[in-house]
């Protein structure tokens, strides 16, 4: 179970090993996360040290020395911890991005529109740095602050507020889904990788929105009848 917390973990027995390694990680060490986002200083010093500990995995073990042919940088926890602190400081600060967004809608607005044209046109990598990392949390932060505070059709919607709603099922059960996918060999089919990706992202939302939806009401089919 702590494998995920390894920096250049390939374990491949089970399909999704690295998902439930980061899953595993996680959970174990959240109370740990929640004491160190006790306060917005605290957080804010410890999304800095969780930057510089990816910065040296990057140079130590993103190295021929220890990268395999299966590395992937996501598989291990220690190059997604940033993510989940940066979750955590927007949340001690909703009520001030809230209020901003609102006071500065179009430049808010804007100034995404910019970070998300600049995450494409951005090399991921400067000076055998890589920046995937900084560049993701950038982009994210960015669109989550603005969904916080953008109250309008583009960001609350009656299908926003419905993928809402079933978050936690489609995280719980999203792998699983994709799973599916894979072995019926769509991705295998299509040539052009943007095209494959948009195909397979676009089927696995569609059946899990189909299929949690299907689940929800049996569930409250069976809960009458009791």
């Amino acid at each position: 179970m702590l494998f995920g917390f390894l920096p250049n973990n390939t374990l491949i027995t089970i399909g999704v090993a690295w998902t439930l390694g980061a899953i595993f990680a996680f959970y174990i060490i959240f109370p740990f996360i929640v004491f160190l986002l006790y306060s917005p200083k605290r957080g804010i010093v410890s999304f800095v040290i969780s930057l510089v500990i990816t910065y040296m995995c990057q140079c130590y073990f993103m190295t021929e020395r220890f990268v395999t042919e299966n590395f992937v940088m996501r598989h291990s926890f220690l190059y997604c911890l940033p993510y989940f602190l940066i979750g955590g400081i927007v949340y001690l600060y909703k009520d001030e991005i809230e209020r901003f967004v609102n006071q500065f809608k179009v430049i808010s607005f804007c100034v995404v529109l910019a970070l998300t044209v600049g995450y494409y046109i951005t090399p991921d990598v400067i000076n055998s740095i890589n920046i995937v990392v900084i560049k993701t949390l950038i982009l994210y932060t960015g669109w989550l602050g603005l969904a916080l505070g953008y109250d309008n059709r583009l960001m609350n919607n009656k299908f926003t507020n419905y993928i809402s709603n079933l978050s936690m099922e489609m995280y719980l059960s999203h792998m699983v889904v994709f799973r599916i996918v894979e072995k019926i060999g769509i991705m295998e089919r299509i040539e052009s990788p943007v095209i494959r990706y948009m195909t397979t992202y676009l089927l696995l939302v569609m059946l899990l929105v189909m299929g949690l939806t299907i689940y929800r009401k049996a569930i409250n089919k069976l809960d009458e009848l009791r």
